[in-house]
């Protein structure tokens, strides 16, 4: 069954009698190369493991829970473990490096990013959380990551095994709708790993801006194997996304889900071009009793053409505006602006071997080593 994500629109416009400022500026993301996480570990990967074919809708009943007692949960990374692994990409990937007139070679980015971090922006005006940014300029792009915060350490202190399982469920769902091969219907029967990862590089313009991020993504919809290395191949991937939420909402729960959560379901697809998003529909015990294909694309259509461009798409590259500016009044790499004022504050977190590669230091024997930091 199909149905459009439900956004209400009333609740993100600029407000009657105001000037609506246009709908800012976001080319269609271009897939530019992909790595995988593997294990418990969390290792890099340059290759398309972990990549997923969407089979089909599986039959309901799905049991969640099935093999839960061997699951292994996904780890907790440690800070700048996105951007590290960004790194890592780039230096397996140099033809994605450009020389400049000092010999020092850099991005044809003005910001390095994750979708995560793109969507928490969009959806801030909504979002009573707090949220820590970390930034960095090198030659001439700033690379942004997230910290966690205080609040997101308690919120995790405080997961009780049911919330574990929860979490865990979204994985299993995958499990069931996702095969290693086109056309074969997956294993279902081995424990989920958590830890792995399908990861895509994408590059968008958003308000003017050249921007790479990185996202994870749960699978493509193909009836053939892909060669991902065949740039063509690589830029006509279409993307599924797979998410569960509960069966039978009470009226509280529902309007969460229609004011803020299809609110990031619509943000996180439409960042990288997916058009629909298969949702289990779940009964508190893990068990889906249905699947609905929300489709992204109408509602992003509505959206445009609504005579109040919405707050949160606006809101993205104005924010990104501010702290370019911010930054590019101390030209320096180490130097950090965020909410708390930092400015004066020396933060390290690009690792060395990436510095040198890009600044042209030649690298010693144990410069791929990305514990130590920038």
């Amino acid at each position: 069954m199909s149905t459009y994500l439900k956004v209400p629109l009333d609740k993100y416009k600029c407000g009657q009698g105001r000037s609506a400022p246009p709908f800012p500026q976001f080319t269609k993301p271009e897939p530019i190369g992909f790595m995988s996480i593997n294990g418990d570990a969390r290792e890099y990967g340059n290759d398309a493991g972990h990549l997923g074919y969407f089979w089909r809708i599986p039959e309901p009943p799905l049991d969640l829970s099935a093999g839960i007692d061997q699951v292994h949960r996904k780890a907790v990374d440690p800070e700048y473990f996105d951007i590290h692994m960004f790194c890592k990409f780039i230096q397996n990937h140099r033809e994605l490096l450009h020389p400049t007139e000092s010999g020092a070679l850099k991005l044809d980015a003005d910001f390095v990013t994750f979708r995560g971090i793109l969507r928490l922006i969009m959806c801030l005006p909504y979002d009573n959380k707090e949220l820590c940014l970390r930034a960095t300029q090198l030659n001439g792009t700033i690379y942004l990551s997230k910290l966690e915060t205080d609040a997101d350490r308690e919120d995790r202190a405080k997961m009780t095994q049911h919330h574990l399982n929860m979490c865990s469920w979204g994985y299993k769902f995958e499990q069931y709708c996702l095969s290693a091969e086109p056309n074969v219907e997956p294993t279902t029967s081995v424990p989920v790993n958590e830890n792995d990862e399908f990861n895509c590089f994408f590059r968008t313009k958003l308000g003017g801006l050249r921007v790479i991020f990185g996202a994870e993504m749960d699978g493509i919809k193909s009836d053939k194997s892909v060669d991902l290395n065949d740039p063509k191949v690589l830029a006509n991937l279409k993307f599924v996304e797979l998410k569960t939420t509960s069966v039978n909402m009470t009226p509280k729960q529902l309007r969460t889900f229609d004011r803020y959560k299809s609110l990031n379901w619509w943000a996180q697809s439409f960042l990288v071009g997916i058009e629909s998003i298969f949702a289990g529909l779940r009964d508190n015990n893990g068990i889906v009793h249905n699947i609905r294909e929300f489709i992204e694309l109408k509602m992003l259509m509505d959206i445009i053409n609504d005579p109040y461009a919405v707050v949160q798409l606006d809101y993205k590259p104005g924010y990104s505006g501010i702290k370019y500016t911010i930054i590019r009044r101390s030209d320096e790499p180490q130097r950090t602006p965020n909410g708390h004022n930092e400015l004066n504050k020396v933060h390290r977190f690009i690792p060395d071997s990436y510095r040198n590669l890009l600044n042209g230091t030649p690298l010693s024997a144990t410069a791929t080593n990305l514990t130590n930091s920038d």
